[in-house]
């Protein structure tokens, strides 16, 4: 993606309030982006990959996941798969990795921060994500892939909630389950040329408590260029 499509991009993301003399520039003119980070906020916005590459996720004290006895006996089921073939992996289907699994993938993304939004616009099969501040989910969300996210700040800390998961997913690489009941927050604090990222995971169909587990994520050159990564098995319209 080049900086002037990202640009462009920018301006087709202009939210409700911008002024309407700006909302539809002419032909050859880029778009103002009138919906900047507030004064005294950290700025994500960047290309940014997993900063070590991670299999498998523990918790912040370097435990296993409290799987219960059903989340025990699944993932016991998912690595044996896994050990006869591969591509029992969900994503060999093409379908979506999910979160926090999406964040932990070799692969860069871009973060796109706005004043009412951040958008997540990741190279593994061109998925994205776009996060709204303090706009939440319905009461009984339809479950999606992603989850439906709402965006906040605690301080100088990104907070993203989602919640209505589908349970078609894993947590990460090595096969980590859970179910429909799942809610995740993702914490992002700037930190020089990385990002510290802790994600939290409650579901109790699957654990006995909630947990967390930290990973960063480090900045990356080159400007905003990202690779067609597209998956073709399988795949269907």
């Amino acid at each position: 993606m080049s900086k002037t499509l990202l640009a462009l991009f920018a301006g087709l993301a202009l939210v409700a309030g911008a002024n309407p003399a700006n909302a539809s520039p002419s032909v050859g003119q880029v778009a103002t982006v009138v919906d900047p980070v507030p004064a005294g906020l950290p700025n994500f916005t960047g290309k940014w990959m997993i900063a070590r590459p991670i299999r498998r996720l523990h918790t912040i004290e370097g435990a296993d996941p409290p799987l219960n006895a059903a989340g025990k006996a699944l993932y016991a089921k998912t690595q044996a798969a896994l050990r006869a073939d591969p591509k029992s992996d969900p994503v060999s289907k093409c379908v979506m990795q999910g979160i926090p699994r999406l964040l932990l993938a070799p692969y860069p993304f871009l973060i796109l921060q706005y004043g009412k939004h951040v958008d997540f616009v990741h190279e593994t099969n061109h998925t994205f994500r776009i996060v709204y501040f303090d706009q939440p989910p319905p009461d009984d969300p339809d479950p999606h892939w992603l989850g439906w996210p709402v965006a906040s700040w605690y301080g100088k800390t990104l907070v993203i909630d989602s919640i209505g998961f589908n349970d078609q997913t894993w947590l990460d690489y090595s096969g980590l389950p859970h179910g429909t009941k799942l809610k995740v927050q993702e914490r992002y604090r700037l930190d020089g040329q990385k990002i510290k990222v802790r994600a939290v995971i409650t579901d109790p169909e699957f654990y006995t408590a909630p947990w967390s587990t930290d990973f960063s994520l480090a900045r990356q050159p080159g400007g905003y260029a990202l690779n067609e990564s597209i998956c073709v098995r399988d795949h269907r319209m």
